[in-house]
């Protein structure tokens, strides 16, 4: 795939400077599109201030094509790269000045290509306790995407409810044919309460989550042995080899704490707190259990903002995210049952991600927004026994506008633009060869020359919607493109184009 990101970038450029017949964008569009609705999204996780969030209606029904390429695979067990097609309606409703409703239905297939070190969906959610073998390939993939939620008021009380729901198949029809099937539920609940000049809010999350997955061979000269990973090239090598039949149960919850101001201006704060657990289990020994991913988050954004005609907020974001790996130590089987020894915690992850943030922009004839963020982050992993260790700190900017004017009587036109660089401050990778699959050495220093790499980022969008007649529906187009370069002299393109209906 060869996408030119200068064809995009002069194609912004002339219709941001040709001549235009004066005019005032759509205000339901402005309102529901705007780049500022970004400050918001950790805000709207609360349901009972998402029925909060916009004084329209606003409905969207988009087909759209999106295309992903590297030059080489950046991590091994994420591919080169995708060609997916989705269709997508959202919508947001008010019923009343107390009440609102939401919803999203979507489904998406596709292709992701030369995936390897990875038989298993999620690979980011699971890792390292995936299932995993050198060969890999083209998997297929589906996904069915369900959300709903309401919200209402009562006096100076909000509250609301929400349910998010992910169904996924992924699978490859030649060997080592894998499939994965997964299905995700997610249940929010939250209240609000109004005082003279801010709200409280606090909102609480359950989820459940669980895969099956399984590898199979047709031909039988071309088995290769499938590992069960456990962190930083190890092997869990008892139960590799031919134990290719698992699955995975997990779920937990997070608590979300808000304080906004009601008026727009003032002080803010969101605070997330969470624990899930992710549970992977030998189905063909019993239901074995053979690890469990701890993964324990806390976040916080807190900050200044003023929203109106001129729209400033400076806030500060920091994330910390803790991942702990148990394996169990198996005795021998007794009639067809394993006994659990012991639990060692073998693996350790630590993630701190924190930034500081400012967005300023207006809204009169047309709107525009300015964002910029530069921050700091370190990912820490390490393996017990043997010992294993990879460390990677790095710091970031990033610099994205977005304008949205109106173009003729009927049209209005949305344009953005994002750079970002990242640059590593240090490194290192430490794994003791000699007890370590050369395979998996290999693999190992090939994801870590790219993480430990700096890299450039830019991206390009344009959208055009066009009313039709008198009525509330509108035709549009969008067209968005980007690539990221690496210090390692590689890179990746993306290409997306949508199409659809807004009423």
């Amino acid at each position: 795939m060869n996408i030119q990101l200068r064809h995009i970038t002069t194609l912004l450029y002339i219709i941001a400077t040709t001549s235009l017949v004066a005019a005032t964008p759509d205000s339901v569009l402005t309102e529901h599109q705007q780049a500022w609705n970004l400050l918001d999204a950790e805000t709207w996780k609360n349901p009972a201030l998402h029925g909060q969030a916009f004084k329209t209606a606003y409905s969207q029904l988009a087909i759209s094509l999106d295309l992903t390429d590297q030059t080489e695979a950046f991590t091994l067990q994420k591919g080169t790269g995708s060609t997916l097609y989705d269709i997508e309606a959202d919508t947001y409703l008010r019923l009343s000045d107390h009440s609102s409703v939401w919803g999203k239905a979507s489904y998406m297939t596709g292709k992701n290509r030369n995936i390897k070190w990875n038989s298993v969906s999620d690979y980011e959610l699971l890792e390292p306790y995936i299932l995993a073998d050198t060969m890999g390939g083209n998997t297929e993939r589906e996904r069915y995407v369900f959300e709903g939620g309401y919200a209402a008021k009562v006096g100076s009380v909000l509250m609301g409810g929400e349910m998010l729901f992910r169904a996924e198949h992924e699978y490859r029809t030649i060997d080592p044919r894998m499939r994965a099937i997964v299905t995700d539920l997610t249940l929010r609940g939250g209240v609000a309460y109004e005082t003279g000049t801010y709200l409280l809010g606090a909102a609480a999350e359950a989820n459940i989550y669980k895969q099956t997955d399984n590898v199979t061979f047709y031909r039988e000269t071309g088995v290769i042995p499938e590992f069960q990973m456990t962190g930083l090239g190890a092997i869990y090598v008892r139960f590799s080899g031919e134990v290719n039949n698992l699955y995975f149960n997990g779920g937990g919850a997070q608590l979300y704490l808000n304080v906004q101001p009601r008026n727009g201006q003032g002080l803010f704060t969101n605070i997330t707190i969470g624990e899930h657990r992710y549970e992977r289990i030998a189905a063909s020994l019993n239901s074995l259990p053979l690890t469990k991913l701890y993964r324990e988050e806390a976040k916080l954004q807190a900050g200044w903002r003023k929203s109106g005609k001129t729209d400033l907020a400076i806030y500060a974001d920091a994330q910390y995210i803790c991942r702990l790996g148990d394996e169990n130590m198996v005795g021998s089987s007794q009639s067809n049952s394993y006994p659990i020894l012991t639990t060692l915690t073998m693996y350790k992850n630590n993630i701190i991600d924190a930034s500081m943030n400012m967005v300023y922009g207006q809204r009169q004839h047309s709107s525009w927004h300015i964002a910029m963020k530069v921050g700091y982050m370190q990912n820490h992993e390490k393996y017990v026994e043997p010992e294993r260790k990879q460390n990677v700190s790095r710091i970031y900017s990033q610099l994205s506008a977005q304008y949205i004017t109106g173009l003729g009587k009927k049209g209005t036109l949305t344009c953005a633009l994002t750079g970002g660089y990242h640059k590593n401050l240090d490194s290192q990778l430490s794994i003791p060869v000699v007890n370590t699959e050369k395979a998996a050495v290999k693999m190992q220093n090939h994801n870590f020359r790219y993480l430990k790499a700096d890299y450039t980022v830019v991206n390009a969008q344009i959208r055009y919607d066009y009313g039709i007649g008198t009525s509330r529906y509108a035709m549009f187009g969008a067209l968005s493109g980007g690539a990221t370069f690496y210090s390692e002299s590689e890179y990746e393109q993306y290409l997306a184009v949508k199409l659809g209906i807004t009423f």
